[in-house]
């Protein structure tokens, strides 16, 4: 196992190479005093905005994707 603080230093090239291109998290935003979830591919790149973290979850399932949580 891997642990946090190294896969927190990890390069996005790095971090790709674990496997994370069919990875992807969310983050909470506020855009426009609105609460959005961004969607980021595994090595942070923001690919979408969704509504809800439920979107979020359906979309991962629709592409195939691995939806985690990072802290």
């Amino acid at each position: 196992m891997i642990e946090t603080h190294t896969l927190k230093n990890l390069t996005p090239e790095a971090f790709l190479a674990l496997g994370a291109e069919d990875t992807i998290y969310i983050r909470p935003i506020v855009q426009n005093g609105v609460l959005a979830f961004s969607v980021h591919t595994g090595a942070g790149q923001p690919i979408g905005l969704l509504a809800s973290a439920d979107h979020a979850q359906a979309a991962a399932l629709q592409h195939d994707m691995t939806l985690v949580s990072v802290h």
